[in-house]
């Protein structure tokens, strides 16, 4: 089962976040991500807020969603506010599209102090639509096949 998290973004946060739950939840699987415009690093705060669960991903970098163009997905799964409307440009095959919005913590408007509480919520967020999609969608779907 090959699944690609697509953001709007740089692919520094919220879908490496994503990729990583996945990818933990059931090593059979091929989990990746990318982003329309991919950031030059790895967000710090999703590393640090990862971390805090026992998950490293400091080692993932940013991917441009062209390195998956023409490659076929069983998943194709977008997560930003936008991606949906923009995803008709992207050329990536995929038997089910899904759409799972989460806001984009490095725009929240709120004190230094309260950006990492923000980042915490959407991690948990996150954890917890995947584990819904994983136990609910994915393994069922894996057990008719």
């Amino acid at each position: 089962m090959k699944i690609l998290f697509l953001c709007t973004g740089g692919n520094s946060c919220r879908s490496l976040m994503a990729e990583a739950f996945l990818q933990k939840m059931d090593q059979s699987l091929e989990v990746l991500s990318a982003g329309l415009n991919p950031d030059a690093e790895t967000d710090p705060m999703a590393i640090e807020v990862m971390g805090e669960i026992g998950i490293d991903i400091s080692a993932k970098k940013p991917k441009s969603y062209a390195e998956f163009e023409g490659l076929n997905m069983d998943y194709l799964i977008t997560l930003c506010d936008g991606t949906k409307d923009k995803i008709t440009s992207v050329n990536i095959p995929a038997k089910h599209k899904i759409h799972l919005g989460f806001e984009d913590p490095k725009k929240a408007y709120c004190s230094n102090e309260q950006v990492i509480d923000i980042y915490r919520d959407i991690r948990d967020e996150i954890r917890n639509e995947l584990d819904y999609f994983y136990n609910r969608i994915l393994v069922p779907e894996m057990t008719h096949e």
